[in-house]
């Protein structure tokens, strides 16, 4: 069983962490503060700014909460940052230095959703790398081209038939739309598994809030790590996603993603089923079926094989499809929000330290 002192000094009681930063604000040349939690608080004080050479740089506490940027509210509409999601990165400030304080495990950010999915854009973004994802998904949509062997079908060539033959075709060029629309998903999914930038940019904005707060106070730039004792002590600066620290904390934090089809439903008598076709393909479907529809109704069998009008059905079906990417390429190159909202995927994020405790390395 733990002694009491053993069980006050923990980084689960959260007020013996406040005070411990109340504890150095104070030794910094803050307001003076003596902690009944730490023992000998004012030389543990002392020793940690003697250590990082803040003893005459003046302390104080920052605001309970801090706006968020115009930026990071985007993620979050039609709602709006509210609650924890405020609550700054920055636990003391120290000189200029906006310091986030940790005295053992501790939370690198909430576990709430949106806030996941802000930070994942956000480190997105911060990659630089849009425009190679939106030429990938060029490539896949240039390459619809229709492999069926049509010779294989045995139509005789009656109006029946290739009534029965213009369904078939618009199945069969949606089909071949989902697979680039899976295979892109794919390429999405191999930008995080090869890409330890994304990992870097994620830990990065998730530690310090660089984006959510505009880089005001809420931001930290600086990790104090330490113990009770102030035996152990280090500081980090961290004003970038290049800088060591981050590398360090990486390890702990791990952040992958995955992606989900989102698919759009329909309303029949109250009750909401999906209708089997993603968000993106709604419009696509409904071009294809009309391309479709009037080239069979204008098909003239007098004057042309039934497999030269299925050849142009598909043809102008594929065309249809590129013409209407082509279209959209430009407002989806803008961020990887449109992109992603477009194509009909949600991203799921898991990482370690949301919402609860991950090691700080000193």
């Amino acid at each position: 069983m733990k002694d009491f002192k053993t069980f006050c000094l923990s980084e689960g009681d959260t007020k013996a962490a406040f005070d411990m930063e109340k504890v150095i604000v104070s030794s910094a040349g803050g307001p003076k503060f003596i902690s009944k939690l730490i023992p000998d608080s004012e030389e543990v004080g002392k020793k940690i700014a003697s250590k990082l050479g803040i003893s005459n740089d003046g302390g104080r506490m920052p605001a309970d909460k801090y706006p968020a940027s115009k930026e990071w509210a985007e993620y979050f509409k039609p709602g709006k940052p509210q609650g924890s999601t405020l609550t700054p990165k920055t636990d003391i400030i120290i000189g200029k230095r906006r310091v986030s304080v940790k005295t053992g495990p501790a939370i690198l950010m909430s576990g709430e959703r949106k806030e996941a999915t802000a930070t994942f854009y956000t480190a997105m973004n911060r990659m630089g790398n849009i425009s190679d994802a939106v030429t990938n998904l060029k490539g896949h949509i240039d390459n619809l081209l229709p492999s069926t062997d049509m010779t294989k079908l045995g139509i005789k060539g009656n109006k029946t038939d290739l009534i029965k033959m213009g369904k078939f075709a618009s199945v069969e060029i949606l089909r071949k739309a989902d697979e680039a629309h899976h295979a892109f998903k794919n390429d999405l999914r191999d930008v995080f598994v090869n890409t330890p930038a994304f990992a870097r940019e994620f830990t990065f904005e998730a530690m310090t809030g660089k984006v959510k707060f505009a880089n005001n106070e809420g931001t930290a730039d600086h990790f104090l790590v330490t113990d009770f004792t102030g035996d152990n002590v280090t500081m980090h600066k961290v004003t970038s996603s290049s800088d060591a620290y981050v590398g360090k904390l990486l390890k702990y934090v791990n952040p992958d993603v995955t992606f989900k089809s989102t698919q759009k439903e329909k309303v029949t008598a109250g009750v909401k089923t999906k209708t089997g076709y993603y968000t993106f393909w709604s419009a696509v479907k409904v071009g294809v079926e009309m391309i479709v529809e009037e080239e069979i109704k204008n098909a003239d069998l007098l004057t042309e094989g039934v497999l030269d009008i299925m050849k142009r059905v598909f043809k102008k079906g594929f065309n249809f499809i590129k013409n209407f990417f082509k279209r959209v390429y430009r407002k989806i190159s803008k961020s990887y929000q449109d992109l992603l909202q477009f194509m009909g995927y949600t991203p799921i994020v898991s990482f370690n330290g949301g919402g609860t405790a991950i090691t700080w390395p000193s």
